[in-house]
């Protein structure tokens, strides 16, 4: 595009000048951490409102009251969180209307069993010994807290503490019934619970028994790697272990674990342009973003780390500034922790860093790919974690206690090889399926199946394709009814357990790059997928291929999700989100998928219900016959727009290189204006090795591939060229030449030690990576 210089006059000159300095200031606001002032407006706020609204709460739960809910007798969490939230607030402040105020919430809770038939505790085992005051883990440990605090502070009379201790007590005996341990949120959240009991009532004859469940519990979470792949439940567990080191344990060693450190860190890597990390396995847009607040409060404290305030910082803007006319009484109470465990001498920094692995390939694998921090950055979060070997124990606990087959154990779904979300310029241009829409899992394994996810997908056997008028799959020119795809794909949704393993992540001077593989043991199949970052451009180009590692009939369907197809042709598909369920996330970004490689490939749009709405699945199929070996490919390209461009015109610009040796490479080249950009992969890594009686296995001429003007052996080709140069990356190779001639090239070395006894040979290796700028 031209460019032209403009001569301001003086005075829109001072006014641009002016202006900008009013950006960067609004711009350092967003970056400053939270003062003590913020934090206090809200909590004062929300616990006047709640006090004053108390009655009018209560009267709302009596006349909802839900005698069929699954999970039995279920009086009202604001209760609590208004005791523990004032508990707090007189230690801040010092008025003691606040402990008069806890002591009436206190005693009263146990007035909500009135409300229920006399004798409904009948309808559950549990409640043999009556219905107990406290039947929610969630809020069991703030109740002891609020009551640990007041009488700290204030003299009970001797009934007061015995209805007070009474309720603590039996609901501390109810906790012992069911046997839910692991490392995962709801098993820390019975410790701290449990413990606290054991703490605040160190007399009651029972108190061994709760120690005993509760320190078994703690002793698997207590600076051990959790088991659950889900975003929501993640801050779950943290919180309440934070809270159990803060108020129960009162120990700060918890942060000299290795493990911890990293928990902080991989939440902050993971944060998106919205602000909040992104929402992956059992969870929705924003879920548990009140707790990340304190939980990145206490990271930056007990590490003196600025990035980690800053984090803070932003979820609390996002959600609480301005501050919203409706308040929450949970949210005041995280907000209290982070009061509490914040270093307000601690600034904020935004972090600096760009696509990264998050934060490895054993624990977390996760990438991100990205270009910046702010909330206009190009975003994209992609998750390959499977169940792994770590934790078996307690995810094969959970799997044969409770109703969990649709989970990857525990809480994570069949997102492996998912891209999770795709975010630039503030719009959500591709997203994950959501949470559930029924208890266990919704029909055909909503939302975790993998067909609700942006990922290939493979079945056993060859669906039914039909034909369209003129076509000639069957003896008749006649259209003929095939399968549905989605009806061929879904199931119950069962998770199938499989292996992932990271193959290469790059991070280049014009791209980034991660490669990873799922290993499908049963249905006999190897998928690997390649994602290409073109930072100049911020567009996605997607490898995938299939291998057959026996031989069997495979259907395989590269899926892509969206809400709305704003144009279509063959093998593309303009696509937008306007919301996710009641949350607004449109802007002016369009997402163009395109297929370039459409040969003996099925393509279709289909309905389906996804995180709670109406959604389309955008697929690219085949079913085949395959020998061991044999491979499929796919290839995607994923080009955000402004809605300005005419996609069409943008598609024009992306061709398929006609590459000899393809499905085992494959390549694309994007040509704009005089820039052109070329990638290539080899989509079979292991065709190069020829030999095995002496190292290397390969030579060049056995791995090379042809990309155009390219010739290399390398795994992965990356190049820019334009009128003057060509800069050029090459992972895995020996050697690589443009036009015939030689750009770089690797010397040989003597290898010994062949197997077959032979004397030495010259061999030449490859390098990990080589980049750089030549001559045209």
């Amino acid at each position: 595009m031209k460019q032209t210089t403009r001569k301001w006059p003086l005075v829109a000159g001072a006014t641009a000048i002016f202006c900008c300095l009013l950006g960067l200031v609004r711009v350092n606001a967003q970056n400053e951490a939270i003062t003590k002032q913020q934090y206090m407006a809200y909590i004062l706020a929300t616990a006047e409102e709640g006090w004053n609204n108390l009655d009018e709460t209560r009267e709302r739960w009596k006349k909802n009251l839900n005698l069929e809910n699954v999970f039995g007798y279920v009086p009202p969490s604001n209760d609590i969180y208004l005791a523990t939230l004032t508990a707090n607030l007189y230690e801040f402040i010092g008025d003691s209307k606040y402990l008069e105020r806890v002591k009436t919430l206190l005693l009263y809770y146990g007035e909500y069993k009135k409300a229920y038939p006399a004798d409904f505790y009948k309808t559950k085992d549990e409640y043999a010994n009556g219905l107990p005051t406290l039947p929610n883990f969630f809020t069991f440990g703030k109740y002891v807290q609020a009551y640990e605090i007041l009488r700290k502070h204030y003299t009970l009379a001797k009934g007061e503490k015995e209805i007070i201790e009474g309720n603590i007590s039996e609901s501390a005996d109810f906790g012992l019934n069911f046997q839910e341990w692991g490392p995962m949120n709801r098993a820390m959240l019975r410790a701290e619970g449990l413990l606290y009991a054991a703490k605040t009532l160190p007399d009651h004859p029972h108190r061994n028994k709760w120690l005993m469940i509760g320190q078994a519990i703690l002793n698997d979470n207590w600076g051990q790697w959790e088991i659950e792949d889900a975003s929501g439940y993640n801050a779950i567990w943290l919180y309440s272990l934070l809270r159990y080191a803060n108020y129960v344990r009162e120990d700060e060693s918890l942060f000299t674990t290795p493990i911890m450190n990293y928990y902080f860190q991989y939440y902050l890597a993971l944060i998106s342009p919205a602000g909040i990390v992104p929402d992956f396995g059992d969870a929705n847009w924003g879920s548990s973003w009140n707790r990340m607040i304190p939980i990145f409060e206490k990271g930056a404290a007990a590490y003196h780390d600025p990035k980690l305030r800053w984090a803070a910082a932003r979820y609390f803007r996002k959600y609480l500034e301005p501050m919203p006319e409706r308040k929450s009484l949970f949210t005041a109470l995280t907000l209290a922790d982070a009061y509490r465990w914040a270093n307000f001498d601690l600034h904020a920094e935004r972090p600096g860093t760009g696509s990264q692995e998050v934060l490895e390939d054993i624990v977390g694998k996760k990438v991100v790919f990205r270009n910046g921090w702010d909330k206009n950055s190009t975003y994209l979060l992609y998750n390959y974690r499977d169940e792994g070997d770590g934790g078996w124990l307690f995810r094969e606990y959970l799997r044969t206690t409770i109703p969990v087959e649709e989970e990857k154990m525990h809480h994570g779904h069949s997102d492996e090889n998912s891209i999770i979300l795709l975010m630039k310029n503030n719009t959500i241009l591709l997203h994950d399926g959501g949470y559930r829409d029924f208890m266990p899992s919704g029909p055909f394994g909503a939302y975790r199946a993998d067909y609700y996810h942006n990922r290939v997908v493979v079945r056993d056997g060859k669906i039914t394709m039909g034909q369209r008028q003129g076509q000639r799959r069957y003896a008749v020119r006649d259209s003929v009814p095939g399968q549905s795809a989605l009806d061929f794909f879904r199931n119950s949704g069962a998770y199938r357990q499989v292996r992932t393993q990271k193959i290469d992540f790059l991070t280049l001077e014009r791209y980034d790059m991660t490669r990873t593989r799922l290993i499908d043991d049963n249905l006999g199949y190897e998928a690997d997928r390649v994602i290409n970052y073109i930072k100049d451009l911020g567009w996605f180009v997607v490898f995938d291929v299939v291998r057959f590692t026996k031989q069997n009939y495979l259907t395989m369907a590269n899926l892509w999700h969206s809400r709305q197809i704003l144009a279509q042709g063959p093998g593309w598909y303009d696509t937008t989100y306007d919301s996710l369920r009641n949350v607004y996330v449109g802007g002016d970004e369009r997402l163009l998928i395109y297929f370039p490689h459409r040969e003996r490939l099925a393509e279709g749009v289909e309905n389906l219900r996804r995180y709670y709405q109406d959604e389309k699945v955008i697929y690219q199929l085949i079913g085949r016959h395959g020998y061991l070996n044999d491979l499929q490919a796919f290839v995607t390209v994923l080009i955000p727009h402004s809605g300005d461009e005419d996609p069409k015109e943008l598609m024009k610009q992306v061709k398929v290189l006609d590459i000899e040796k393809f499905p085992e490479a494959v390549g694309v080249t994007i040509s704009l204006g005089y820039k052109k950009y070329l990638l290539g992969a080899k989509l079979d890594m292991q065709a190069e090795l020829i030999r095995d009686w002496r190292r290397p296995m390969y030579t060049y001429d056995s791995g090379k591939v042809q990309y155009g003007d390219y010739e290399t052996d390398a795994y992965h080709l990356f190049v820019v060229e334009d009128r003057k140069s060509i800069h050029y990356a090459i992972s895995g190779a020996v050697k690589i030449t443009y036009k015939g001639r030689v750009l770089h090239e690797q010397l040989p070395v003597e290898f010994s030690l062949n197997f077959d006894g032979s004397p030495d040979q010259p061999g030449v290796g490859k390098f990990r990576y080589w980049e750089e700028t030549a001559e045209k």
